[in-house]
């Protein structure tokens, strides 16, 4: 059964943020969905689409919402922006997602002092850190999608090799949800047996498999236009592992103080939020890439 009051306002009725609101429906995750937009006939459309689905969930409303939804609503979810072309990286969309994000995190003052607002606009790892600034919640408070749809390609790959399910990898794609993003090969495992110990998963192997999860949004993008499914999957069991406080480990795009930047690492995430961030072990290459990875977020911001 869905927790009392579960409202979730996803800003952005673009392709990310109706796939979002759809994966929400069939997830059962909320009692209360509003689609937040500035095209109002674009979010009356996906409503109107979207309310052909309400009777295979248990929510019990689904509406095109105004900010004033979202400031009071338990969750929120930025998913409006400029989305990414063929071939342009995610730092080209800098400037004006983050005149988009910052816009609407100052729109949502006063917040909920008890919400949980989740990021997901490119290059996400810098407007998170822009939304941390600019709102006026904790920062354990406000994260953004990060490396946890990388970790979920990731792990594809690895179990389609191996003939194993998804869920029994234990990797992690780390850092920049970009280029300079790498994966813990070094505490990777499966059943407890690291996985560079299996047969046929050396470091070609590996370095094919990463090389395939940074690439494979720009293949997606240039069949199609734009990613949209993966993404809306990871953000609804985001907002169930929240509204159930099931303490989940998940890579996310959080503040470390270190680094004085947002990045992706493992946190334990619940109903306040990100309870505490997970030192996962690297080795000494390993934290050269992560070294890499927040150097180039830090010059970009200018830190």
């Amino acid at each position: 059964m869905v927790m009392k009051s579960t409202k979730i306002s996803v800003i952005g009725a673009g392709a990310v943020g109706s796939a979002t609101a759809y994966a929400l429906m069939l997830r059962d995750v909320a009692t209360e969905i509003a689609l937040v937009d500035i095209d109002q006939m674009r979010c009356e459309g996906e409503i109107l689409d979207l309310s052909d689905a309400l009777s295979f969930s248990r929510a019990s409303k689904i509406k095109r919402g105004t900010i004033e939804d979202a400031r009071e609503s338990k969750i929120i979810v930025i998913c409006a922006g400029k989305p990414q072309k063929p071939g342009q990286k995610r730092e080209e969309l800098l400037e004006i997602n983050k005149k988009v994000v910052t816009s609407i995190v100052n729109d949502l003052k006063p917040t909920n002092k008890d919400a949980i607002i989740i990021v997901v606009t490119n290059p996400v790892d810098i407007m998170t850190y822009y939304a941390q600034q600019t709102s006026d919640l904790p920062k354990n408070q406000i994260f953004g999608t990060g490396t946890f749809l990388d970790t979920q390609r990731i792990r594809g790959l690895v179990a389609k090799k191996l003939d194993i399910a998804d869920q029994s990898v234990h990797a992690y794609a780390l850092g920049e949800h970009g280029d300079t993003q790498f994966v813990a090969w070094s505490s990777a495992t499966v059943a407890g047996k690291p996985i560079t110990t299996f047969e046929g998963m050396g470091k070609e192997t590996l370095d094919q498999f990463l090389e395939k999860t940074r690439t494979k949004a720009q293949e997606i993008i240039k069949c199609k236009g734009a990613t949209f499914f993966g993404i809306a999957a990871c953000v609804s069991a985001i907002c169930e592992n929240i509204m159930y406080d099931r303490k989940y480990v998940l890579p996310l795009s959080t503040y470390l103080p270190a680094f004085e930047i947002c990045i992706s690492m493992p946190v334990v995430l619940g109903k306040k939020g990100i309870e505490k961030i997970i030192d996962v072990p690297l080795s000494q290459e390993e934290h050269q890439l992560l070294k890499l990875s927040t150097n180039k977020l830090k010059n970009i911001i200018g830190n």
